[in-house]
């Protein structure tokens, strides 16, 4: 069994007050079991502040997580149900059947990520006698090193292990910096990783969407290079976007997704444009490949609440958990006006009667196992064991 203990901290400038507000609220003298491992997600203000090693320093175990931009947890003893942009959240993981080991990454660039990746993980799983049961990652955000791929090659290394995880976020307009953290030191290129040695057996949950284009036009792309679109209809990639109006100031929105779809029309996938390079190639959040078709799709704020509501229907249906991981794509939060409060609101009424904890994070990519392990967006997704 494993038990999970959630606190959080407001403060950003008073490092001895953030790291007491912690151990208050985890009470970690009266409530750990033999092994004990710390999950971190913050704001990156709280790295820069010195808060995120401080609180780190503090705890007697591991600790590992990244950057986020909206967090949400239950209401514990001596604290009401918090949540908010600007906040340091730790969620303890403590069991007496189950071990936890962890591991960091090398630097990955694009030339070096397969090798250091099955490298990364033989070295954390080298300590165990048998294979992990499951696997938290948490992936930097590399502009010319997709998440996709990443991930393809931790499952190769991996055999297949259920993995479930995040990818930093950083919502800046004008510089992203998002970070994913170790040992409280933070990192733009490395990956962390958690695994799991022991009885564990998680459910996943995850609704993806748009999964068929809004606005469907007869683009292939004829030109592409890892994650750069090059040609669509042999035209410059950009003046698609332009000819359908979708550029702000000569900017794309990654509010808007993309609709991938093979030559076949099978396993249509979501693409986040990430920016233009000069001569209009469009920069993707996923590998892309020449012959696929192009289309346009779009999120409401009722497709938002409504996966949601989903969530938390199949989680009350499953039960026998209590633990809970959720993960909601950053993206969903525009189609809300800009923020998850109304997402978050509706979570913490439909898990007031949850019997563990939970914590919720918003995410620049989600990492949930759909029948092989697979990287989502604009998605929400759950882990609950």
């Amino acid at each position: 069994m494993i038990k999970q203990l959630t606190a959080c901290t407001h403060e950003l400038y008073d490092s001895e007050k953030a790291a007491r507000e912690i151990l208050e609220q985890l009470d970690i003298k009266n409530s750990l079991l033999k092994n004990s491992v710390a999950l971190i997600f913050c704001h990156t203000k709280f790295i820069g502040s010195g808060i995120t090693e401080a609180v780190y320093k503090s705890l007697p175990f591991d600790a590992l997580g990244c950057t986020s931009q909206y967090f949400a947890m239950p209401t514990t003893a001596g604290r009401p149900a918090a949540a908010g942009e600007i906040l340091l959240a730790v969620s303890v993981l403590t069991s007496d059947d189950t071990e936890f080991i962890t591991g960091l990454s090398e630097p990955l660039n694009r030339e070096n990520f397969e090798a250091n990746i099955e490298s990364f993980y033989r070295n954390a799983a080298s300590s165990l006698e048998v294979k992990p049961s499951l696997i938290f990652a948490f992936q930097p955000a590399i502009l010319n090193l997709t998440n996709d791929i990443m991930l393809t090659a931790l499952d190769r290394a991996c055999g297949g292990i259920p993995v479930f995880g995040s990818v930093a976020l950083d919502m800046k307009i004008v510089r992203r910096n998002p970070k994913t953290i170790y040992r409280g030191a933070a990192y733009d290129d490395r990956m962390a990783l958690l695994l799991f040695r022991g009885p564990v057996k998680p459910k996943f949950f995850s609704f993806p969407f748009p999964a068929k284009p809004f606005l469907a036009e007869d683009a292939v792309i004829t030109g592409a290079e890892n994650n750069r679109i090059i040609s669509i209809n042999n035209k410059p990639a950009v003046s698609f976007l332009e000819k359908l109006g979708l550029l702000q100031g000569g900017n794309v929105t990654p509010a808007i997704p993309l609709i991938m779809e093979a030559p076949d029309r099978r396993s249509p996938k979501t693409v986040i444009l990430r920016g233009i390079e000069n001569g209009g190639v469009l920069i993707c959040s996923r590998q892309i490949q020449a012959g696929e078709t192009l289309g346009i799709g779009m999120i409401a704020a009722d497709d938002v609440l409504d996966s949601m509501n989903a969530l938390v229907q199949s989680i009350k249906r499953e039960g026998g958990g209590s633990v809970l991981f959720i993960f909601s794509c950053t993206f969903r939060a525009i189609a809300l006006g800009g923020s998850h409060a109304a997402e978050v609101e509706l979570m913490q009424k439909g898990l007031a009667d949850f019997p563990g904890s939970y914590l919720y994070v918003s995410s620049a990519g989600e990492i949930c196992p759909d029948k092989t392990n697979g990287l989502f967006q604009y998605t929400l997704v759950a882990c609950l064991f």
